[in-house]
C-alpha cells in the first residue's frame, strides 16, 4: 500500500515539475508567456491571437483593452479589430471566384470592364490586367496624403473614388511589384461589375457567409459593431488617431472582423470547403516574383520562410491597428494576430515577429544557417543609391524617399554592404550572378534592364528598389541641403550682428535694405521650415498619422512655409543682379548675398524636386 502510494506521489510530483514545461511547449504557452510583457514594454493597449490547425480553433485569447478609455477586456469572440490590407487577400478571393465563374479574366485589360471611367494606356501594348492587380505589379504610383478618413465621414461609391482619384502609371504593367493600394481598390470594383453586386454585399455573401463569419464586414460606411479604440502612443500617453477608415474597402479601408471570425477565415484558407482546392491554390501559390530566386507574390498573399517552413501570409495597419495573418500549409496550421495599437511606429511588427518566431521554434526548431559559398568576382556594378518605387511622384510625399532610400556599397571580392535594409548596416556575399545572401540566410537580387538597375529583397516580394543617379539620390539632396542649411542659419544670425555693431556708421540705399531683409527673411523661412520638418520627423509614428489622415496644423503650416521662401528667393535673386549693377555695399558684402541667394535656390530646387513648393498638399 505504501509502495502504491509513494509511487502515486513521485508521479504526481513529476507531473507538477514537468507542466511548465509542457505548457510553454503549447500555443498557449508561446502566446501567454510573451504577449503580456511585449504589449507593455512596447505600450500597446491590447492584443489577441487565434490558432487554428486542421480546420479547427486550437487556441484562442484576447489580452490587455480594448479602449484605454473604458478598459473593456479584449475579447476574441466580441471584439472587433480594423483588420486593414489583410482585407486585400479577401478581394483577391471575390475576384478569383469571378474567374473561376469566367466571370473576369486574368489576363484581360481592365478596361473591357470598365463603365464609368478608363485607365489611360500610358505604356501601349501593356495593358493592366487582374493578374497585375492581384500581384501589384500594375505600375501605379503609391498615394498616401489623405489615404484614411474618419469613421463618419461621408464617402464617394468606390467607382467615384477610383475615377476621381486615379494615381499615374510609372512603371509598365507586369515588370516589378511594388504595393498598390488603389490597385487593390480597382479589383474590387471589378469584382461589382462582373458580379452586378455592391463590393460589401458580395463580400457578405460569397465569403464571409460561407466560411461562418458573422461578425464581419467590409461595408462602408462601417456599421456598428463592437469595435476595439486604435491607439498610438505619444511618448507619455495613449492617442486615439482621427482617422483610421477610408475609401477603399478591397483594400482594406474599413474591414472588421472579430479574432473568432478570424479564425473561421484561417480554416477556409486551409481546408477546403467555403472555398475549392483549386481556388486556393491559386491564391497561395507562387504566381510572380521579382526575382525566380526570391520568395514570390500570391493573389493577395505573399510567401516568406521561416526556420525552413513556408509561410503564406498578409500583414495590414492603419495609424491605430495592426494585424497579420500567417498560413503554415506544410503544417495545416494558421494564426491570426490583432494589435490596437503600435501601428505606424513598427512596434506591433516587432512584437510579431517576436512572438511567430517562438510559435514556428515550437513546430519546427531553426537549424544552422550554412555559410553561404563566395561567387568570386567585381561586384561594383550593384553599387549606388536606390529609391523604394514605392512612392508617390506626383506629390509632395515623394518626400518618403529622403528617408527611405538604401545605399549599396562593393566590400571586397564577391560581397557587398547595405544601409537602409532593415536596421543598421548588412553583409552580403554574392552566391550566384546578381544574387546575394547575408548571415541569417535572407537574400537580395539585381536585375539590369533597359540600362536600369533594380534590387529586389527577398525578405519583402512586395518591394523593389531602383537605382538613382548622383543628383537625383537622397544623398545628395540632404548633403545640398545642409550645406544650404548652414551658410542661410550663418547669414540668419551674422546680418543682424552685422547690423547692430555698424549702427549709425554706414546708411544703406532703401533698396540695399531691402535686399538684405528680403534674404533675411527667406532665410528666416527656410530655418521655420526645417523646424518644422523636423519636428513632424521627430516622431515618426505621429508623421505617418498626419500624413495618411492629413489633420495636423503643424503639416499644414509647414507645407506653406516653402511658398513663402519662393517669394522672398525671388526678390532675392533680383536684389542680387542689383547689388552688382549699383555696387550695394563692398565687394565681401556682395559676395556673401550671393552666396546666400545661392544656398536659397539651391534649397528651393531640392524641395521643388519633390513637390514642396506651389501648394504642395493640393497635388
Amino acid at each position: 500500500m505504501f509502495r502504491i502510494a509513494a509511487t502515486a506521489a513521485l508521479l504526481t510530483f513529476a507531473t507538477v515539475l514537468s507542466a511548465p514545461a509542457a505548457h510553454a511547449a503549447t500555443p498557449a504557452g508561446v502566446f501567454d508567456e510573451i504577449l503580456p510583457r511585449s504589449l507593455a514594454e512596447h505600450h500597446i493597449p491590447g492584443a489577441a491571437v487565434v490558432v487554428v490547425e486542421g480546420g479547427k480553433t486550437v487556441f484562442s485569447a484576447g489580452y490587455g483593452v480594448s479602449s484605454v478609455d473604458t478598459q473593456a477586456k479584449v475579447d476574441p469572440e466580441r471584439t472587433g479589430f480594423l483588420i486593414n490590407s489583410v482585407g486585400k487577400s479577401i478581394a483577391a478571393t471575390a475576384a478569383m471566384q469571378l474567374v473561376e465563374q469566367g466571370k473576369l479574366a486574368l489576363d484581360a485589360d481592365v478596361n473591357t470592364y470598365l463603365k464609368s471611367f478608363k485607365i489611360p494606356e500610358t505604356f501601349p501594348g501593356r495593358p493592366v490586367t487582374l493578374f497585375s492587380l492581384l500581384t501589384h505589379t500594375a505600375g501605379f504610383e503609391d498615394r498616401v496624403y489623405r489615404m484614411f478618413t474618419p469613421r463618419d465621414e461621408k464617402l464617394p461609391s468606390l467607382a467615384e473614388h477610383l475615377a476621381n482619384e486615379m494615381p499615374t502609371l510609372v512603371r509598365p504593367p507586369g515588370e516589378v511589384a511594388f504595393y498598390s493600394n488603389y490597385g487593390y481598390a480597382l479589383a474590387g470594383h471589378l469584382v461589382e461589375l462582373a458580379s452586378g453586386q455592391s463590393y460589401a454585399d458580395y463580400v457578405r455573401q460569397h465569403i464571409f457567409e460561407p466560411a461562418g463569419m458573422k461578425d464581419s464586414s467590409v461595408a462602408q460606411p462601417t456599421p456598428d459593431v463592437p469595435l476595439a479604440s486604435g491607439h498610438r502612443w505619444d511618448g507619455s500617453a495613449q492617442v486615439v488617431p482621427p482617422a483610421n477608415f477610408g475609401p477603399e474597402p478591397p483594400a482594406g479601408d474599413g474591414n472588421v472582423a472579430t479574432p473568432a471570425d478570424m479564425g473561421r477565415y484561417l480554416s477556409a484558407n486551409l481546408v477546403p470547403g467555403a472555398f475549392s482546392r483549386s481556388l486556393l491554390d491559386q491564391l497561395h501559390g507562387a504566381r510572380f516574383r521579382n526575382d525566380p530566386r526570391l520568395p514570390a507574390m500570391g493573389f493577395g498573399f505573399s510567401e516568406r520562410y521561416l526556420n525552413g517552413l513556408r509561410m503564406v501570409e498578409k500583414t495590414g495597419d492603419s495609424p491605430g491597428f495592426f494585424s497579420v495573418l500567417e498560413l503554415i500549409p506544410e503544417k495545416n496550421i494558421g494564426v491570426y494576430l490583432a494589435f490596437n495599437g503600435g501601428a505606424f511606429s513598427g512596434d506591433a511588427a516587432a512584437v510579431t515577429a517576436e512572438v511567430l518566431k517562438a510559435f514556428v521554434e515550437r513546430l519546427q526548431p531553426a537549424a544552422p544557417v550554412p555559410a553561404p559559398v563566395t561567387l568570386a568576382g567585381d561586384v561594383s556594378r550593384f553599387e549606388g543609391n536606390y529609391n523604394n518605387t514605392r512612392l508617390d511622384y506626383d506629390s509632395f510625399t515623394k518626400v518618403r524617399a529622403l528617408a527611405g532610400g538604401v545605399t549599396v556599397t562593393a566590400d571586397g571580392d564577391g560581397a557587398l554592404t547595405t544601409s537602409g535594409l532593415g536596421e543598421g548596416t548588412r553583409r552580403w556575399t554574392q552566391t550566384d550572378a546578381g544574387l546575394f545572401t547575408d548571415a541569417a540566410g535572407e537574400r537580395l537580387a539585381f536585375r539590369e534592364s533597359g540600362g536600369e538597375m533594380l534590387l529586389f529583397a527577398g525578405d519583402d516580394p512586395n518591394s523593389s528598389y531602383e537605382r538613382t543617379s548622383w543628383l537625383g539620390s537622397p544623398s545628395t539632396h540632404l548633403l545640398i541641403l545642409g550645406i544650404a542649411l548652414l551658410l542661410l542659419l550663418g547669414a540668419l544670425l551674422w546680418w543682424p550682428i552685422r547690423a547692430f555693431v555698424r549702427r549709425g556708421r554706414e546708411r544703406n540705399p532703401s533698396g540695399a535694405r531691402f535686399a538684405t531683409v528680403a534674404a533675411w527673411s527667406a532665410a528666416l523661412a527656410v530655418l521655420l521650415f526645417t523646424g518644422g520638418f523636423a519636428l513632424l520627423m521627430s516622431d515618426l509614428s505621429a508623421a505617418a498619422v498626419a500624413l495618411t489622415s492629413g489633420h495636423s496644423p503643424l503639416l499644414s503650416i509647414t507645407l506653406l512655409l516653402p511658398n513663402v521662401v519662393l517669394l522672398l528667393t525671388g526678390a532675392a535673386v533680383v536684389c542680387t543682379a542689383l547689388a552688382w549693377l549699383r555696387r550695394w555695399w563692398n565687394t565681401p558684402a556682395r559676395i556673401t548675398y550671393t552666396v546666400v541667394s545661392v544656398a536659397l535656390v539651391a534649397f528651393l530646387g531640392v524641395l521643388a524636386s519633390y513637390h514642396l513648393v506651389g501648394l504642395p498638399y493640393l497635388a
